[in-house]
């Protein structure tokens, strides 16, 4: 291969590295801190670098939306893992109210392992339980 088709290749595979990169939630440890500040609701404000369903006793409530979102408090429920997103991983979950309504007014529990700052199998940092 000639230098010119090495180059191009190397090109070609940063770019791959790049999207690769790019694919990674990034928000996932932009909030090192979990939840902060004051919402509705007696709730406090975390990052959800993901959307996701709002579900209640197993059936979609609503859709919430990637990013800064109120959520009430936060509970273990062992045996009710969270959808996995990559390597993360986690049986808790957020009380909230989706931002779109498909059953009880949207209110319902978001998987922690969508939230920036936590960790797997354990709580969102700065939320209380519910």
């Amino acid at each position: 291969m000639s230098i010119k088709g090495t180059l191009a290749s190397l090109g070609a595979a940063a770019v791959l590295a790049t999207g690769a990169v790019a694919l990674t939630p990034a928000g996932a440890a932009a909030a090192p801190n979990g939840c902060w500040g004051s919402g509705p609701h007696n709730s406090r404000y975390c990052h959800n670098y993901q959307g996701g369903n709002v579900m209640m006793n197993g059936a979609v409530a609503g859709f919430l939306y990637a990013g800064d979102n109120w959520f009430v408090c936060q509970r273990k429920f062992p045996g009710q893992e969270n959808p996995p997103v990559g390597n993360a991983r986690n049986d808790w979950w957020l009380w909230t109210q989706a931002d779109t309504n498909v059953s009880n007014g949207g209110w319902g529990w978001f998987p922690a392992n969508k939230i920036s700052g936590g960790v797997n199998y354990g709580e969102i940092p700065g939320l209380r339980v519910c």
